[in-house]
């Protein structure tokens, strides 16, 4: 999430984050091993269990094309209306701009981070 105005003035920096964001969610869905050392030490457990349970949630809610889901904003709008009553005459999908991940999704950036080497 960022300021229309970052995305108009640093928008290389942006594609660069979101591009990073990207092969972050490849490294995890690819390196297992790494990945659950790396939970363990943030979830501060060893437990093995507890662990797998964890690198399974992560490897699934976290999808390779993350394009923003509309649906899981309206919650958001909700609340920021009520503070800011004039954007009630918006959609949740005005304050979104899927760009980014559209650019890497049709260059095939993406797709060849999943591809076998």
């Amino acid at each position: 999430m960022t300021r229309r105005k970052t995305i108009r003035e640093e928008r290389d920096t942006v594609t660069r984050f979101v591009r990073s964001y990207v092969e972050g969610i490849a490294f995890l869905k690819q390196n297992k091993e790494f990945s659950q050392k790396v939970l363990a030490k943030y979830l501060r457990t060893n437990d093995p269990e507890y662990v797998e349970a964890a690198y399974l949630i992560f490897k699934e809610d976290f999808i390779a094309a993350p394009y923003p889901i509309t649906k899981g904003l309206e919650a958001i709008y909700e609340i920021v209306a009520f503070r800011r009553p004039e954007i009630r005459g918006h959609k949740p999908e005005e304050f979104v701009d899927t760009s980014f991940v559209a650019e890497l999704d049709k260059s095939g950036f993406i797709k060849k981070l999943y591809e076998p080497r």
